[in-house]
């Protein structure tokens, strides 16, 4: 059974600017890393990816100041590996952004999707504490969009979650970006951020449940 949402959804390339702003801003990031001499884009690496030695406070690659922190947690969304990386990510944002973008405005969709990026960040620091690998893209952050779409198909995000259609595409979609790409992930088989996706959909879910409009007594 197919979940159809709303009569608030923007239809065709329809969306709010706040939605193209992002899309935008993702395809912007790409194009000036790409053009950018090798120099700088390892500085713009070194700055922006996340990379869980950088977090140790006793680490060779600490952090030197205290708000240096906030680059990667926030920045490694408008990073990708690709053309393809940054065009699927963009993609999947814009197909999702459009209904929670509407229904919860412009500023607390921006809050949204941060706290989504956030969430995902977090979540791929403490499950790789101290490690030198890197992390970046906006997979985090889309997933937080994905589960808030899901949470808007309906008036309120309980109403939603009622409904068994909708948490099984939910549920579909979760077990794809998480279990499955874990699975992909640690045999080695495709090297994906799943535990960024993880932290993307809890932060995306509280951010939400915490900002989505509240349902009025008649």
């Amino acid at each position: 059974m197919s979940v159809q949402p709303t009569s608030e959804t923007a239809s065709g390339w329809r969306a709010p600017p706040v939605v193209w702003a992002l899309v935008g801003s993702i395809a912007l990031g790409f194009i000036v890393f790409a053009l950018a001499p090798r120099e700088l884009q390892n500085a713009i690496d070194y700055a922006f990816a996340l990379i869980p030695a950088r977090f140790h406070s006793d680490g060779a690659l600490r952090f030197q100041h205290w708000y240096e922190p906030a680059g990667p947690i926030f920045g490694h969304a408008f990073l990708h590996v690709a053309w393809w990386h940054a065009a699927l990510n963009a993609f999947f944002l814009f197909l999702t952004a459009r209904l929670p973008a509407m229904r919860l405005g412009a500023w607390r969709f921006l809050v949204l999707f941060f706290a989504s990026a956030a969430g995902g960040a977090l979540a791929f620091l403490a499950l790789n504490w101290n490690s030198q690998d890197f992390a970046i893209g906006a997979s985090g952050a889309v997933c937080g969009v994905f589960i808030a779409y899901f949470l808007a198909l309906r008036p309120t995000w309980v109403q939603a979650l009622a409904e068994p259609a909708i948490r099984n595409q939910l549920g579909a979609i979760f077990f794809l970006n998480v279990v499955l790409m874990g699975v992909a992930a640690e045999s080695g088989f495709l090297p994906i951020a799943w535990e960024a996706h993880l932290g993307g959909f809890i932060g995306g879910a509280i951010a939400y449940v915490a900002l989505a409009p509240r349902a009025r007594w008649t």
